[in-house]
């Protein structure tokens, strides 16, 4: 009888937990740029994030967007883009940072030049999966703030994760 409760609650407990990251996606402005961060390690380490762009594209018809980002493989680098509508139930998700409203005209736009540095990934010096070669140190110090902010909770998956909205980028 025990394991059969526990199963019960087992299986309520996961239909919650993808209920909330359901009401996660569906609560995302629709064509906003987000940085989303997943922490590396247990227990998480300060400033120490695997970065992804996430630009969601969707609508309550329709959820989800586009991910894109740079994985380390060996000694090299792969570009990593995907459709998904899932960004919520990624393992190990920490933040996801709203840092931009993209007009549906220029996801196009934002598909090339997210894109535009796959073939090159590793002749790029010092290339990481931050991905942006830019002075752009305010905007990673905020998400570093967050980041270092929620990792804790990331860890022990508590759900759903948190969606804020950068300091420093609109």
């Amino acid at each position: 009888m025990f394991e059969l409760t526990s199963r019960t609650e087992a299986r309520q407990k996961s239909a919650g937990i993808k209920k909330k990251q359901a009401e996660s996606l569906a609560g995302l402005p629709p064509n906003t740029l987000h940085i989303s961060l997943y922490i590396r390690s247990d227990p998480p380490l300060p400033n120490d994030f695997h970065w992804a762009f996430y630009l969601h594209q969707g609508t309550k018809a329709t959820p989800g967007g586009t991910k894109y980002h740079a994985r380390g493989i060996g000694g090299g680098w792969i570009a990593g883009h995907e459709a998904t509508a899932g960004i919520f139930a990624e393992n190990f998700l920490c933040v996801v940072i709203q840092i931009a409203t993209i007009t549906p005209s220029a996801h196009g736009c934002v598909d090339e030049i997210m894109k535009s540095y796959d073939e090159s990934l590793n002749s790029i010096p010092g290339i990481t999966c931050r991905f942006v070669r830019c002075d752009i140190g305010e905007l990673e110090n905020d998400c570093l703030e967050f980041g270092n902010e929620h990792s804790e909770t990331a860890s022990v998956n508590e759900q759903p994760r948190p969606v804020v909205k950068s300091r420093v980028a609109s």
